[in-house]
C-alpha cells in the first residue's frame, strides 16, 4: 500500500508540475477540477492522509542551541547529566585532562603534562534510553553504560534518570602484583539516580545518589559497595554560553568504605553551536570514569592541584 501511495503521489506531482493551477469553464458553465482537487480526490480514494506527505521536523534535526536545557549535553564536566539522546542520534565525545597547575611555568602550568583522556560514542536507542561505550587512558579502562530517563522529558522542569555503568580496568596482570588473579578483579559497577530540576529558564540543579561496587578493594575491611552523593549546577548566561559546577563526596557511616578526605570538584563553562558542545573546565579529578572519580581521593581542594581540561562533543 505504501508503494502504491508513493507512485500515485509521484504521478500527481508530475501532472501538477506541467498543468497550470487554474480553473477552466466548460461550455456547460461548469468548472473543471483543478490540480489541487485532483490530488485531494486521489488521496481520498486511496485512503491517504495528505499530512503524511509533509516533512515534520524532529528533535534530531534541531540545533543544540534550540534544544531545552534538560537535553543539551549528556555530560557536564566529568559526570553524567540527566539528559538522554533523541532516538536515532549519536554523539562522539573526546575528553582530555592536562597536568596540575602547581607544576609551574616550566610546564606551562600543566599544559605540557597529561593526566587522562577518554574517547566515547553514545547512541539514542529511544528518546528515553541512551547507551554508550568508551575507552580511557587512566588505568586503560573500557566502559559501557546505559541511561534511562523514566520521569520527565526534554521540556519538563523535572527529570529523573537511572544510569548503569560497567568499567573494566585494562592494565596488564603484572601491574596488579596479585596472586591468584581473576578477570573479575578488573570489574567496577556504578548505579546512579540523577534528579534534575529546572526552576527557571536559565538554571539547572541536580543531585545524584550513587552506588559504586568494586570487585576488588585495597583492604579486606573495606566494603566493596561505596555510597556516593554528587550534584551539578548549570547557569545559562546567553543561549550559547553557560557556566557549570559539579561535586561529589563519599557518604560515610553506611558501610566501612575506603577514606576520601576531599570532595571531587569541578568548575567550567560550555559553549554551544548547532551540532557541537565545547566544554572547558578546572577539576581536581584525574579520571574520567564514574567508578574512579566518584571514589578516588583527589590530591586536595587547593587551586594548585586542579588541572585544566576540555570536552569536545559532536552530535549527529
Amino acid at each position: 500500500m505504501n508503494a502504491i501511495n508513493s507512485i500515485v503521489s509521484f504521478l500527481v506531482g508530475i501532472y501538477s508540475f506541467f498543468t497550470p493551477n487554474t480553473q477552466k469553464i466548460n461550455s456547460g458553465g461548469q468548472s473543471n477540477q483543478t490540480t489541487d482537487s485532483i490530488q485531494l480526490d486521489s488521496n481520498i480514494a486511496l485512503g491517504i492522509n495528505s499530512s503524511e506527505f509533509k516533512e515534520i521536523p524532529t528533535v534530531v534535526d534541531k540545533p543544540l542551541t534550540q534544544i531545552a536545557a534538560q537535553a543539551q549535553s549528556l555530560r557536564l564536566i566529568t559526570g553524567h547529566t540527566a539528559a538522554t539522546l533523541p532516538k536515532g542520534s549519536f554523539e562522539l565525545a573526546i575528553q582530555h585532562r592536562f597536568g596540575e597547575f602547581n607544576t609551574g611555568a616550566y610546564n606551562l602550568y600543566g599544559l605540557d603534562n597529561f593526566n587522562s583522556m577518554r574517547i566515547g560514542v553514545d547512541y539514542g536507542l529511544a528518546d528515553r534510553l541512551t547507551a554508550g561505550i568508551g575507552r580511557s587512558s587512566f588505568r586503560k579502562t573500557y566502559n559501557a553504560y546505559f541511561k534511562w530517563r523514566f520521569i520527565g522529558k526534554a521540556e519538563s522542569k523535572f527529570n529523573l534518570t537511572y544510569l548503569a555503568d560497567m568499567a573494566i580496568d585494562g592494565r596488564p596482570q603484572y601491574d596488579w602484583n596479585l596472586y591468584p588473579f581473576f578477570m573479575s578483579h578488573r570489574m567496577f559497577y556504578t548505579h546512579q539516580l540523577i534528579a534534575s530540576w529546572q526552576p527557571n529558564k536559565g538554571l539547572l540543579l541536580s543531585v545524584s545518589p550513587s552506588l559504586v561496587h568494586a570487585n576488588l578493594v585495597s583492604q579486606h575491611n573495606y566494603s566493596n559497595d561505596m555510597p556516593v552523593l554528587s550534584g551539578y549546577i548549570r547557569q545559562q548566561i546567553i543561549p550559547k554560553f553557560s557556566i557549570t559546577a559539579e561535586a561529589s563526596v563519599i557518604v560515610n557511616g553506611i558501610t566501612p568504605v575506603k577514606p576520601k578526605k576531599h570532595p571531587t570538584l569541578g568548575f567550567g563553562f560550555e559553549y554551544y553551536t548547532p551540532k557541537h558542545v565545547f566544554q572547558i573546565n578546572l577539576t581536581n579529578a584525574r579520571s574520567l570514569n564514574e567508578a574512579y572519580f566518584l571514589t578516588d581521593e583527589p590530591s586536595s581542594t587547593q587551586l594548585g592541584d586542579f588541572c585544566l581540561g576540555f570536552n569536545l562533543i559532536r552530535r549527529w
